[in-house]
């Protein structure tokens, strides 16, 4: 379902239907979410030009001025938690209202004067979606990508890419992008912590818990970037066609990964990290150790012609130091020399 000012509005008023009264009151609850928590900022990742906008507080003291108005009535018909449910959908609005409608003279708005002289760039509106029923949304944007949106999935992007150096788009969920061909304007996907660029691809993200994001690669080239500032640490992948990733966004480690080989033998490789086992089958040992430097606190030294187009495949139990293990091995089967440096924490 499409969050508009329209709708928002009629809510407020009482004269909408009561399917969508009932659609916007399911959402609210089922999303659990207290007002300050629900459009937060940085799960958005909101750059400042399309957070700020002038007269942004007069819009919010006028705002939830509406909502005292309402209050009383509001009160005697669903008691006080319809009040927190409409002031949540209010604040859902105010971002779509004023960036779909930043320069229209509306009931709760003034029409926003703006300096000739400092005017250098017509602001761009934002389009901001909610999946809230059982079947996948498609969307078109308009640069021709369609955008495949999950249940319970939310998306957030420019009406209109033409004026712009780059697409972006914000996820929370689950959705599949089909995205049209612009070498010039890159395709970035930014989900939490994460953000994966395309030029011309097929993919899907998906925000799987609340730590893990998957990644799959159907179509085209990606680039997928990771990064925690807290923890210092960092993450970049390219893949190809079939390909695909799971990591902790938090934790910035790889737990599960599928890879396509193209040297020698055709054949797929595959990873996967849990709390109890590590396994690697067909994987290129240069992807190994760039898995156990991602996924631990060391820093590899090793000559890459040792390495180059060899393959490895092992099981271990998972602990601490499991890496000392996996090297000793692959330095048995391929005579690779690999050395190691713990961080000093």
């Amino acid at each position: 379902m499409k969050i508009t000012k329209d709708i928002i509005d009629r809510y407020l008023q009482r004269s909408c239907t009561a399917e969508e009264a009932a659609q916007l009151e399911k959402y609210i609850q089922q999303s659990g979410k207290s007002l300050d928590q629900l459009l937060p900022q940085d799960e958005w990742n909101l750059t400042y030009e399309n957070l700020d906008y002038d007269n942004q507080e007069e819009l919010k003291v006028k705002v939830f001025a509406l909502i005292e108005q309402n209050r009383k009535s509001i009160l005697k018909r669903k008691g006080m938690w319809a009040i927190s449910k409409a002031a949540a959908i209010l604040i859902v609005g105010i971002g779509c209202y004023i960036v779909l409608n930043p320069f229209k003279k509306t009931p709760i708005s003034q029409e926003i004067k703006k300096d000739p002289i400092e005017t250098v760039q017509v602001a761009v509106s934002n389009l901001y979606y909610i999946n809230s029923g059982n079947e996948n949304m498609v969307l078109m944007a308009s640069d021709g990508s369609v955008i495949t949106l999950y249940p319970k999935s939310e998306i957030k992007y420019p009406e209109d890419f033409s004026g712009l150096k780059e697409r972006k788009l914000y996820l929370k969920g689950k959705a599949k992008f089909e995205v049209a061909k612009n070498k010039e304007k890159p395709f970035r996907v930014h989900s939490t912590g994460v953000t994966t660029t395309a030029l011309g691809t097929v993919f899907i993200v998906d925000e799987r818990r609340s730590t893990q994001t998957q990644i799959k690669l159907l179509e085209g080239r990606i680039e997928v970037e990771a990064e925690n500032p807290q923890r210092n640490k960092k993450l970049v992948r390219t893949f190809l066609p079939n390909e695909e990733i799971t990591l902790d966004h938090h934790d910035m480690k790889v737990l599960e990964e599928k890879k396509v080989h193209t040297v020698g033998v055709d054949r797929g490789g595959y990873f996967l990290q849990n709390e109890m086992t590590i396994q690697f089958k067909n994987i290129a040992v240069a992807d190994v150790l760039s898995l156990l430097t991602q996924n631990n606190d060391i820093q590899l030294q090793y000559d890459v012609n040792k390495i180059k187009n060899k393959f490895y495949s092992g099981t271990f139990s998972n602990s601490v130091k499991v890496y000392e293990d996996i090297i000793k091995e692959i330095n048995y089967l391929h005579h690779a020399d690999i050395t190691y440096t713990n961080f000093v924490k």
